[in-house]
């Protein structure tokens, strides 16, 4: 009897294996950067970006399930961390900060909830011309209404060269449900060598305080488009958003645009110009307290030794004009920035 139980056993054990599948899968990134005019002085500092330099760090486990008639149900847990101590890299002590989401798919498309990336996020990756790679260096990462949601439901499907998104964060706020809730439509077509992507999403946040809260509305929107010709990609794009308070409005634009060239099956060369126009509590169409502009040109190569290990390089140029120059708390009262990095990836 009990050998029998045992075979019982091991045979439920071989079905349950072959209907799922569980992955663990990640990324470290060590690099060095050194940025000039870091302060009034006009000191340089050179860093090691423990999150990573090229691509964020990340410990992940992602999982699937044939649940019959077509349907299959997901997750994602993912975690970020610091190479120099090995630390989440956050303050929060979220262990998943990345992403903590599951859901079901099937020939309806795909429905998930949790944490998870914007669909702005997911939209402009389409046409950012590093696809998100330096995300603590270039500009584009910041124009993404957020890079994620938590509390969130996504709902996606691909139609032919057609990908629609839709989602919905909530504020779970007593009383109220539009207060600190997101949403978010969006679709990337993308068919030999065109892409093309649009976004519109529409929020209320707390710009106040956690004792005074003030829920005002905020809307944001981004489109853009890549073509490739052979091993050369263009990519352009643009992103307007406005954040209502109760004095002024504060609104900012990007633009960029970007070519891409594969060198050779391992060699990659990137170049780009983010722009950058922020009016903070805006006090006429023309001039602000708290307005800025940077533009920033970057030129960056990647060697892949392998799949799964690469070298990159690059450099920057920044100019900066009004708040970007004069700095937060502490006045930079700097206009030119040149940046500088170095570093190995690998993928596991």
């Amino acid at each position: 009897m009990k050998y029998l139980a045992i075979a019982a056993l091991g045979a439920l054990s071989a079905n349950a294996m072959a209907q799922s599948a569980v992955t663990v899968y990640g990324s470290i990134d060590g690099g060095l950067r050194e940025l000039t005019n870091v302060n009034p002085a006009g000191d340089s500092q050179l860093t090691m970006a423990s999150n990573g330099t090229f691509r964020s760090n990340r410990l992940g486990f992602k999982g699937s399930e044939a649940l019959g008639h077509g349907l299959q149900a997901n997750f994602v847990l993912e975690m970020g961390y610091v190479t120099g101590t090995g630390a989440l890299n956050n303050t929060s002590n979220q262990i998943f900060q990345r992403e903590a989401r599951i859901g079901v798919s099937g020939d309806f498309g795909s429905l998930d909830l949790g944490r998870q990336y914007t669909i702005a996020y997911k939209t402009i990756l389409s046409f950012d011309p590093f696809n998100y790679r330096y995300p603590s260096i270039t500009y584009a990462l910041s124009s993404t209404a957020g890079t994620r949601d938590s509390n969130a439901v996504v709902y996606s499907k691909r139609v032919g060269d057609l990908t629609v998104r839709a989602g919905y964060a909530l504020g779970e706020v007593a009383g109220s449900t539009a207060n600190g809730s997101k949403g978010a439509v969006g679709a990337v077509y993308a068919s030999g060598p065109v892409r093309l992507g649009a976004v519109y999403t529409k929020a209320k946040p707390n710009v106040g305080t956690t004792t005074t809260p003030d829920y005002e509305d905020y809307r944001h929107y981004a489109l853009g488009g890549a073509y490739t010709v052979g091993a050369l990609t263009g990519s352009v794009g643009y992103v307007n958003e406005k954040q209502a308070t109760q004095a002024r409005d504060n609104t900012a634009e990007w633009y960029w645009a970007g070519l891409a060239y594969k060198l050779s099956p391992r060699t990659s060369l990137t170049g780009a110009w983010y722009h950058n126009d922020v009016y903070n509590t805006k006090a006429s169409s023309k001039a602000a307290a708290g307005d800025g502009k940077k533009d920033q040109y970057i030129v960056g190569m990647t060697y892949n030794f392998s799949k799964r290990t690469n070298f990159y390089a690059e450099v920057d140029f920044n100019r900066l004009d009004g708040a970007f120059a004069k700095g937060g708390t502490k006045a930079l009262e700097q206009t030119r920035q040149t940046g500088m990095a170095a570093g190995i990836m690998h993928m596991f």
